[in-house]
């Protein structure tokens, strides 16, 4: 090879790619379920009135933020979603231990780790932007 220059091609392969998308979708539903039912975390799902809309825009989510594509793009508004809720850090703890749980159940432990890792990520970004 000229110049030192090897043949190899790095193939990238995003996550969402590595999990497939039937998987997200269950992952997703399945952690509502605990949501729903969790002592710490049920009053803020309480009022949602389309659950089935709802987990399909998460899912959604998630699969773009792991480099995947929708056939009709959305608007995330994280932050203006979770704005008022007054979430506390003890709750974004227990959302997250509750992910990682639903991720062990679902996932390989090493695509679990990827997607905790990202979640954990989200979480932080949006608890440092709530108000305090």
């Amino acid at each position: 090879m000229p110049n030192g220059v090897s043949s190899y091609r790095r193939k990238l392969e995003p996550l969402c790619a590595k999990i497939g998308r039937a998987r997200v979708d269950q992952v997703v539903h399945a952690f509502y379920a605990k949501l729903r039912t969790d002592p710490v975390l049920h009053g803020y799902f309480d009022g949602i009135t389309d659950l089935s809309e709802h987990e399909a825009l998460i899912a959604d989510f998630w699969w773009v933020a792991m480099g995947g594509i929708v056939a009709q793009p959305r608007q995330f508004d994280m932050l203006g979603r979770h704005r008022t809720l007054g979430l506390t850090p003890v709750v974004f703890e227990r959302w997250l231990a509750l992910f990682g749980d639903t991720l062990a159940i679902y996932l390989p432990p090493d695509l679990a780790a990827q997607w905790l890792q990202m979640a954990a990520g989200i979480g932080a970004n949006l608890q440092n932007q709530m108000p305090k």
